[in-house]
């Protein structure tokens, strides 16, 4: 009877001190999230001062530019206009850097026509020859 008692009350002691020592991981836990939430506010709010008063000067406005005798004219028939160049300029340039070049541009329907061939060849090549 007294053993029974020993080993119940060893139980109990053993059980109080897991107890105490998961309420200090969770405390530890809770004190280490606080303080991570804590400092991603503060780099939020420092963010949000600096966009809103500091960084960069505003820019004088602007007369408007000249427009370039290029842009006034239009482009010949079958070519985009110049705008349409210097985007898809921009896009190569921003896509794959400054060491590409564009071989051609054009609006042709023969080039409508190569890729729906080009795609009906793609869907041939994953047939299966019998």
């Amino acid at each position: 009877m007294i053993s029974k008692l020993f080993l119940a009350s060893g139980a109990v002691t053993a059980a109080v001190a897991d107890a105490g020592s998961m309420e200090t991981i969770k405390d530890g836990l809770l004190i280490a999230f606080l303080a991570v939430g804590i400092v991603w506010l503060l780099i939020d709010a420092r963010r949000n001062l600096i966009a809103t008063y500091g960084g960069a000067v505003a820019p004088a406005p602007q007369s408007a530019a000249p427009v370039s005798s290029l842009a006034a004219r239009p482009a010949p028939a079958g070519q985009p206009s110049p705008e349409i160049l210097a985007v898809i300029a921009a896009a190569v340039h921003t896509a794959l850097g400054g060491s590409s070049r564009i071989v051609s541009i054009s609006t042709d329907d023969d080039d409508a026509q190569a890729w729906a061939i080009e795609g009906r060849r793609a869907i041939y090549a994953t047939r299966k020859v019998r």
